[in-house]
């Protein structure tokens, strides 16, 4: 049972750290006015030119942030549960959540990558 509990708390690590990384990309975004590819365009647009750069930043900068906390959040969340306090039912709201989240984020920014590429 331990390494069942170790393989989803190292879940819990990698999700902390997407979130911790979607923050970072929001901080730069805003800072230096670079879109970050890797994160909100994927390969396939990563060389197309942006129609409106600030409106763009300025409509997807709101759901990295709502997204890299919500990831920061879970990822703390089941750390937690895995290493320190088992609370199932607490982990699974954040885990249904965070993947409410997740798919949310994947289908406002496919639309926003749609409209301004």
């Amino acid at each position: 049972m331990e390494n069942i509990n170790s393989v989803w708390g190292f879940i819990g690590i990698i999700v902390f750290a997407c979130g911790v990384y979607a923050i970072y990309s929001y901080i730069k975004m805003k800072k230096d006015g670079e879109i970050n590819a890797s994160i909100l365009l994927g390969k396939d647009f990563m060389y197309k030119k942006c129609k409106d750069k600030e409106a763009y930043i300025k409509k997807v900068g709101p759901a990295l942030l709502g997204f890299g906390l919500v990831a920061i959040v879970y990822g703390i969340l089941d750390m937690i549960h895995c290493y320190v306090y088992p609370m199932a039912a607490v982990d699974t709201v954040g885990m249904i959540v965070f993947f409410v989240a997740l798919v949310w984020f994947a289908v406002y920014t496919a639309r926003l990558r749609n409209q301004y590429f």
